[in-house]
């Protein structure tokens, strides 16, 4: 025990561990008052790790040609690789769990105002998180070359050509459709240069734009400090009483939640992997072939049912941008001095409908296309839209309350 006492010690020395250790984990204060939702990140953190991990072994055995991808990851990782099936199994369900996760993080920090001052750059640096993820799962649901694989890529690059239908400027915007498109795909057909850019992407640039985005998140939210339930923002100086260290009290309650995280997730890695790796998509792409019905994967499927139910294609594209707009710029939209929705009745209710309009606009997504799916897309897209726009009146509603109150609330 000497000589590793010794060895410890001469590295602290150089290295001043024991010092970042205690100004990063003890000395760090976080709201005691911290409900289970705040472990939302913690999950996301851990299935990222997970995520590359797999994915590195994967990386290994994974042939990025038409010609041998889909035997490549069907029958060698699957078949021949001792474990190679375990892998694969635990990569598909790191992806929809970490899509899950970042959607009920989100929803949580909708939830608590967590994108107001002064983690406004939390919230926009989140945004492009979540926003290269899509793109990061996108790109790794087309590497499998299965049936389902190829077509829901397919469907996924003809939406931008929507803008060719543009009623105004109708030139202009064909053009940047058939750009982007030719972009995605390659060229006109999915080829090897298609799956190869795919690759690419999936293994080294979004991974490495994620690491960067993720620990310049991580910065922020310890620089502008863990948002406190109630919204009310406490002096650490002034109420010490409010404050815990993050170790042990924070370290051990997360820890033990996620405990129970990793139990589920890899229940599903043994027991209901087919909720991952349907049974359809162990059938080699078909160009030839089209499925009946073709939709992305679920993570993406509420927008998908707002751009479908737009009769102009054109229309419903410009309308799943702004869906992604309105959550970037939610810190503009909600201008209310108030914060979190359990001080905010108006915004409660506002919330509650944005997240069942959500769900709802979800499950329309993954039904086949019908006149009465389509009306009620556009309800419930209504539904969801209404939220953002209802925000700025909300908030003047409650900055008149606030100001009648005195402004003592803060």
């Amino acid at each position: 025990m000497g000589l590793i006492q010794r060895i410890i010690d001469w590295i602290d020395e150089r290295a001043h561990v024991r010092e970042l250790y205690k100004s990063l984990m003890i000395d760090y204060k976080v709201p005691k008052n911290l409900t289970f939702p705040y472990v939302f990140g913690v999950f996301a953190l851990v299935t990222f790790v997970i995520q590359i991990v797999s994915g590195m072994v994967l990386l290994l055995y994974y042939k990025p040609s038409i010609a041998d991808a889909f035997d490549s990851a069907t029958y060698t990782i699957m078949g021949e690789i001792p474990f190679g099936w375990l892998f694969r199994h635990i990569h598909a369900t790191g992806a929809n769990f970490f899509m899950a996760i970042i959607y009920l993080h989100m929803f949580t920090g909708i939830y608590y105002n967590a994108y107001k001052k002064p983690r406004e750059l939390v919230w926009i640096v989140g945004w492009l998180i979540y926003l290269v993820l899509i793109l990061t799962a996108l790109s790794g649901y087309l590497l499998p070359w299965g049936q389902l694989s190829y077509w829901g890529f397919i469907v996924t690059t003809e939406i931008p050509g929507s803008l060719a239908d543009a009623p105004i400027f109708k030139d202009f915007f064909k053009a940047i459709a058939e750009t982007i498109v030719l972009w995605m795909k390659g060229g006109y057909v999915v080829t090897d240069i298609t799956l190869g850019r795919v690759f690419g992407s999936h293994v080294l640039i979004y991974p490495l734009l994620l690491l960067a985005l993720v620990g310049v998140h991580l910065y922020l939210v310890r620089a502008a400090g863990i948002s406190n339930p109630d919204g009310i923002e406490y002096d650490k100086k002034k109420h010490p009483d409010k404050f815990v260290p993050f170790h042990p009290y924070m370290t051990l309650k997360e820890g033990a939640y996620t405990m129970w995280y990793l139990a589920i997730f890899f229940f599903f890695v043994f027991f209901h992997i087919s909720h991952f790796l349907p049974p359809d998509n162990f059938e080699p792409a078909n160009p030839l072939k089209t499925p009946a019905h073709i939709a992305p994967e679920w993570y993406l499927l509420a927008f998908y049912e707002v751009f479908r139910s737009i009769p102009s294609k054109f229309w419903g594209f410009v309308a799943f941008s702004a869906l992604l707009l309105f959550l970037l710029i939610l810190p503009v939209l909600d201008w209310s001095p108030l914060k979190s929705a359990r001080r905010r009745p108006l915004f409660f209710v506002a919330f509650l409908a944005f997240m069942y309009g959500s769900m709802a606009l979800t499950i329309l997504g993954s039904m086949e296309p019908t006149p009465l799916n389509a009306k009620l897309g556009m309800i419930f897209g209504a539904v969801v839209f209404g939220f953002f726009l209802s925000l700025p009146i909300i908030s003047f509603i409650e900055y008149g309350w606030y100001k009648a109150k005195g402004g003592k609330e803060q």
